[in-house]
């Protein structure tokens, strides 16, 4: 079983993680984008997440996506959900080359 971080590794991660913030139990980032950018934005971290063994819950928003990462079998944030946090911000950045 993966192991649940301490508060203070959670926030050394966050430090390094433009963007995120920790909502209770669970990181999360909101990302504006158009409504047209949703499909392969979702498609690519859901790639990510799968080449991980780990996925991150999508959700549309008013103003774009929203990715939430938490481990519920560890009761919270894990490394692996601030390893995929990392992917994400590199999809984002153009670093992943799943755009159909």
């Amino acid at each position: 079983m993966t192991e649940r971080l301490t508060d203070e590794e959670i926030d050394t991660a966050l430090a390094a993680l433009e963007g995120w913030r920790r909502d209770g139990h669970v990181l999360l980032k909101d990302v504006p984008i158009t409504p047209d950018n949703y499909g392969w934005l979702s498609e690519a971290v859901h790639n990510e997440g799968a080449s991980l063994g780990h996925q991150a819950g999508i959700e549309r928003t008013g103003e774009g996506i929203r990715f939430r990462l938490s481990t519920p079998s560890a009761g919270g944030v894990t490394a692996r959900d601030v390893e995929l946090a990392a992917h994400i911000d590199q999809v984002l950045d153009g670093g992943a080359l799943d755009r159909g």
